[in-house]
């Protein structure tokens, strides 16, 4: 039993799941001895006295676990069912895995109390087929048990802001140090390559120098003195 945030679950638990499973049952057995004020019958003597007509459908208990499961929709990859940060895998379910992106999500159930294996529909037989964890751990462990671990996991591994901004900070420094450097290269490149003969400037037609224009003596015109 785990506490969540600052709420003593331990100390002020009135209840286990085990305790709470036993009352329901009590209740529901008290119900059906019950005598109904209106109708005058008591459920469970009417059951023993018309259930030998009733069919015999034999059902099987797994079927109809199943029916009362949680269920989800899930892509089938190639490392098989992703739930809870899981993944489960079996081999008759690694056959379809080729045909994946045709077959579309996998109608899938699970049981919270034991999530050591989950139930997938086999896409041929519309059956449900167990499937069991692909890293081996085969412990019946409850959902919530799982995500307490993980939470604890977290908390192991969480590293400090300080910490995070450090690194990315070092990372920032080395990057702004590098700028200038590369900047002059580029702007030297760009001048070399400027300065540099154009393999077109060859090619191109030289323009012909105009011929100097002859200095044309100047006609004196006579000047007469008033």
């Amino acid at each position: 039993m785990a506490d969540r945030d600052e709420y003593p679950s331990e100390q002020r638990a009135c209840l286990s799941f085990a305790d709470l499973e036993r009352c329901v049952a009590l209740a529901v057995i008290d119900h059906n001895l019950q005598e109904n004020q209106k109708t005058l019958k008591v459920p469970l003597a009417e059951w023993q006295r018309q259930s030998s007509n009733l069919l015999d459908f034999r059902d099987d208990p797994e079927r109809v676990l199943l029916v009362f499961l949680s269920g989800a929709e899930r892509q089938l990859s190639q490392q098989g069912i992703s739930m809870f940060a899981l993944h489960y895998y079996s081999p008759w379910l690694g056959i379809f895995v080729p045909d994946r992106d045709r077959l579309g999500k996998l109608e899938v159930r699970y049981d919270p109390r034991d999530i050591s294996h989950i139930y997938v529909r086999d896409p041929e037989t519309l059956l449900f087929r167990p499937v069991e964890r692909r890293d081996g751990q085969f412990a019946p462990v409850t959902l919530w048990e799982h995500q307490a671990e993980r939470v604890c996991r977290r908390a192991v591994n969480q590293r400090s802001s300080v910490e995070k901004v450090a690194f990315r900070r070092e990372i920032t420094a080395i990057v702004e140090a590098v700028k200038p450097i590369k900047r002059r290269l580029r702007d030297a490149v760009r001048s070399a390559h400027a300065a540099a003969a154009k393999p077109h400037a060859a090619t191109e037609a030289q323009p012909t120098a105009l011929a100097e224009h002859p200095v044309r003596q100047k006609k004196r015109l006579p000047v007469e003195d008033w």
